[in-house]
């Protein structure tokens, strides 16, 4: 009977200080998705296109949101000019993208063939 009574208190106590962390990472976890999403859009229109300006990547950036399965909390992109240079430089961080000369962005040369 103590036992059992340690084993529930020991699960509840695990389950309490797992919901406690993600709650806590949450809003990085929620800004981490929406760099992943915009990422995917900047590299899906870079397929098609050669480069890409600060300007575009706002427009593609718009709308975005953001959400994980177990949570009604959502993010979303509210400021698509502020976000792009953010963005910009998650994609140089994750070797995506490369600066050109002119200040645009295009596909860094082992990621073009890529789906």
């Amino acid at each position: 009977m103590i036992l059992g009574i340690l084993a529930f208190a020991l699960a509840t106590a695990v389950l309490y200080v797992w919901g406690l962390h993600k709650s806590i990472t949450q809003r990085s976890d929620l800004e981490h998705i929406l760099l992943s999403k915009g990422s995917q859009k900047v590299v899906h229109r870079l397929k098609r296109q050669q480069s890409i300006s600060l300007e575009e990547m706002a427009q593609l950036c718009r709308g975005i949101t953001a959400g994980q399965f177990w949570s009604r909390q959502r993010a979303s992109v509210r400021n698509p000019q502020a976000f792009a240079p953010q963005l910009a430089q998650y994609m140089q961080q994750q070797l995506l993208l490369e600066r050109l000369p002119d200040g645009r962005f295009a596909l860094r040369p082992q990621n073009k063939g890529k789906e």
